[in-house]
């Protein structure tokens, strides 16, 4: 008893200041989960050579900010396309302020009269050519809508995407399920929408998984009560952490509450499952510290690993990854510190000693067979199953070296979600919106004439148009006459490239307005936009190879030329790149710090290293298997490693744990294993499945990476079961020494 005086002296003191700060967690769970925000742009840091060149391309060409609109019948003569641009600048006065949420509207009709008619006055047939995969689709009929977002569009996309499908409802012919729309700006509001699309539903069935999985195992409502509370203040937690520390969420951080709510019931149902069997031989007070006792060392452990696990993410570049492993290591660190202090003054002032628990020891010793037939099993085949896992590690090894990764857009949502099906038909039936920018710098633009100037771009811009996979390109040569040939002899040749230098030098404003040109420290800046289509799996490197090549060839004569790379094309072959990297590095630091754990534990350099087959094998067997089978990996996936190898960590020292009192009571390795499997293979089996369960929920999510991160934690969590079960005894078998037995024993 007095070893459960705190929990006699302070406990309800425990219970109150708990449930005190509850309002306070609460309040940070709802401001962290009304900031989230997502842009695919900011994942990788300024100080990577690509996201500047991104910045700086942005400070001088604006960014990439809006939304390309059509519809079925949207054509040139469509006079439903103006109504519509007319109400799109219009200001929206629903709010405490007016807002304008585009700062300009381009439309097909509008650039095609502007080229047909003076100053340029281009043939129809050359201006849709020009347009053609930009404005006007490839049947040179159908048209869109560009409308570019203003600042405060820019802070509030929800709100300017909401306006663009307000707007249908005034103009006499269109409805908003006419509307097709894509686009940059879109693209984050789809992803806020799919994250949270859904949560609450996919929340509360994963709180029923585990009340029901925790129901049958417990058959005790208190019981089952006080681990579901403590496993949703953790959660709560968790977010409430984030909210305070000034770190906004995105979609990706939100996995970081239900993956601290699962591993939370886990450590409870330990914790329970310890204080269950204690009943058999101490009052339900005594049991709460003796399962105290039983449960620290194996708890902070496994908090410990996992949080390892998750640290490990942090030395990722791509910041969602980064900052899931820092917030998922405080927050399993601080729903540690909850279990063990709240938990055992909720056990002790509303004490469990249900009749179906002492039951219940009948029917846990109807599994002893079960136990004993694995020990012998497993101990008869110790070396076939170690030798058995290492060549299935080295078979993994092969098909891990052939994973590929993936920051697409197309990868972010299912196939049927509404944003691809919208990007599909605009592609189709208009043209290309990944970006590939491509800025030639001219260093002493005065050293070279005007007309010479645009012939450079327009020949680089032919260039681009030539290369595989690019299918439109848009410079300032796009809305220029029609430069004459340099080599074409004679007077009339002469006047008629002096009236275009005139007439190019007296619109060079009009280029710097249209965001293709910009003059810098005497330096020009033209600008040349290429687009690939999002829905193409294209390899981003070799593209970009070619792009270069490409470009290069057409600047061979033009050493004064420089160009610059930039768009959304060498941002996410950069963030594919630093994926993988970040995969192979977490995962590796992951393994030498648990591996040092559990070397440390086992007081044997050996035994710890071997003893990490079970807890790789998992994520080697998944990732090799992706590896052979060509399934990319996304952002989703990429977080699995190194959680999944903190988390089966977690059985491993329970098991461990126990099989060390057991050789330290004088036990035999096969009796000692008979007692771990005794102690914590019902409550390890439970865990595995409260957690894998609880978290598959999610693989419903529309939103890929949070779907693909449950399906694969699933696989993973109940490979490492069979893996602790199966695997780990052998190579304790194998590297264990008996003590040898004395003759009084």
């Amino acid at each position: 008893m007095s070893q459960s005086a705190w929990q006699d002296r302070y406990g309800w003191f425990i219970l109150a200041f708990f449930l005190t700060i509850t309002p306070v967690v609460m309040y940070g769970t709802k401001g962290a989960w009304d900031s989230i925000k997502n842009r695919v742009e900011d994942w990788l840091p300024e100080s990577f050579d690509e996201t500047k060149r991104l910045i700086w391309f942005h400070e001088r060409f604006g960014t990439d900010e809006l939304l390309m609109i059509s519809w079925k019948g949207c054509t040139l003569d469509d006079p439903r396309v103006m109504r519509f641009t007319e109400e799109l600048q219009q200001e929206d006065s629903s709010g405490d302020q007016p807002i304008v949420w585009f700062r300009e509207v381009v439309t097909g009709p509008e650039a095609l009269s502007s080229m047909t008619s003076d100053p340029l006055d281009l043939p129809r047939e050359i201006a849709l050519d020009r347009l053609k995969g930009w404005l006007i689709g490839p049947e040179l009929e159908q048209t869109c809508v560009i409308a570019i977002v203003s600042e405060q569009g820019e802070y509030d996309r929800a709100g300017a995407v909401a306006f663009a499908y307000d707007t249908v409802d005034r103009v006499e012919g269109l409805s908003r399920d006419d509307l097709v729309v894509a686009g940059t700006t879109r693209d984050g509001v789809a992803i806020d929408k799919a994250s949270k699309s859904s949560l609450d539903m996919l929340n509360l069935g994963s709180f029923a998984v585990c009340i029901v999985i925790m129901g049958i195992g417990f058959r005790s409502l208190r019981a089952t009560l006080m681990v579901f509370v403590l496993a949703i203040f953790c959660e709560q937690l968790s977010m409430a952490i984030m909210y305070y520390s000034g770190q906004q969420m995105d979609s990706v951080l939100t996995l970081v509450a239900n993956l601290t709510y699962v591993l939370s019931i886990s450590s409870g149902v330990h914790v329970v499952n310890y204080y269950r069997e204690s009943l058999v031989e101490r009052s339900p007070y005594e049991s709460v510290g003796w399962a105290l006792r039983s449960a620290f060392v194996p708890c902070l452990l496994s908090a410990g690993t996992t949080a390892v696990g998750m640290m490990s993410l942090a030395i990722s570049n791509i910041r969602p990854v980064a900052n899931f492993g820092v917030y998922a290591a405080a927050s399993i660190l601080a729903a540690a510190f909850v279990l063990l202090i709240w938990l055992p003054a909720a056990m002790y002032k509303f004490p469990l000693n249900p009749p179906a628990w002492h039951q219940g020891v009948q029917k846990t010793s109807r599994l002893r067979p079960l136990w004993e037939f694995l020990s012998h099993a497993i101990f008869k085949l110790r070396w076939g199953i170690l030798i058995g896992s290492l060549a299935v590690i080295g078979g993994c090894l092969v098909g891990v070296q052939k994973i590929s990764t993936s920051a697409q857009l197309h990868d972010l949502f299912w196939k049927n979600a509404p944003i691809l099906r919208d990007y599909d038909w605009l592609e189709e039936n208009v043209g290309p919106l990944i970006p590939i920018e491509v800025v030639l710098r001219i260093k002493d633009p005065s050293e070279i004439q005007t007309d010479e100037q645009f012939r450079i771009v327009e020949h680089v811009q032919q260039s681009l148009e030539e290369v595989d996979d690019i299918s439109a390109t848009m410079s300032a040569a796009t809305f220029a006459p029609v430069i004459p040939d340099k080599e074409l002899k004679g007077w009339r040749a002469s006047i008629q490239r002096a009236t275009i230098r005139k007439k190019l030098e007296s619109q060079l404003s009009n280029y710097v307005a249209m965001n293709y040109l910009r003059i810098e420290d005497g330096d020009e800046l033209w600008r040349i936009s290429a687009r690939v289509r999002a829905a193409d799996r294209l390899h981003y490197g070799e593209l970009m190879q070619r792009i270069r090549h490409a470009v290069d060839e057409a600047l061979a004569d033009q050493p004064q030329v420089e160009p610059i790379y930039s768009g959304s094309v060498p941002l996410i072959f950069k963030a594919q790149s630093e994926m993988l990297n970040d995969l192979i590095k977490s995962f590796g630091l992951a393994f030498v710090l648990i591996a040092g754990i559990m070397m440390i534990l086992l007081r044997n350099v050996l035994t710890g290293l071997f003893s990490m087959v079970p807890n790789i094998l998992p994520t080697l067997l998944a990732f090799g298997t992706m590896g052979f089978l060509g399934v990319q990996v996304e952002i989703g996936s990429l977080l699995t490693a190194s959680a999944a190898l903190g988390i089966a960590v977690d059985d491993s020292l329970h098991f461990i744990s126990w099989f060390r009192k057991g050789l330290a009571a004088g036990k035999t390795c096969q009796e000692a294993t008979r007692l771990a499997y005794e102690h914590c293979g019902l409550a390890m089996t439970q865990t595995s499945l409260i957690c894998s369960l609880g978290l598959l929920v999610f693989s419903l999510s529309p939103f890929t990476p949070i779907s693909r991160f449950a399906w694969l934690m699933f696989g993973l969590l109940m490979i490492a079961l069979l893996c602790d079960l199966l695997i780990l005894p052998a190579i304790l078998y194998c590297f264990t020494k008996e003590k040898p037995k004395t003759a009084s024993e």
